[in-house]
């Protein structure tokens, strides 16, 4: 009997805005075990480009925030110190709140919404 193959339940869609030296991911979905490799790819990415001087992650579009998402996020700020502001925008127990529990809101700037990130920029 075969079995059937079974697909990741885990999607992450990531768009990238750039203006004046000012970048802004906007994920939207899950970030964990299986997406995250992706997450960090972009992020990496983005805090190598050149001419970025503020990085915002914007995760007001995500449903779920697993540990995984959490260390690509600790490894962009360590990534992006001296080079790249690193910004993060959460809000609510999905993403804000894993943030606190763990701490992160003491080392990471997070902001509730891109508009409040920007406006201290």
């Amino acid at each position: 009997m075969d079995t059937p193959e079974i697909s990741p339940v885990s999607s992450l869609d990531l768009t990238v805005d750039v203006t004046e030296g000012v970048v802004v991911l906007h994920a939207s979905g899950d970030v964990d075990v299986v997406t995250a490799p992706a997450f960090e790819q972009k992020l990496t990415e983005l805090v190598a480009m050149r001419g970025a001087s503020v990085l915002v992650a914007d995760l007001l579009g995500v449903k779920f925030l697993s540990s995984a998402g959490l260390a690509v996020l600790m490894r962009t700020a360590d990534q992006a110190e001296g080079s790249t502001r690193f910004l993060v925008v959460a809000e609510g127990p999905n993403t804000a709140r894993p943030m606190e529990i763990v701490g992160m809101t003491d080392t990471v700037e997070v902001f509730p919404t891109v508009e409040a990130a920007l406006s201290t920029v």
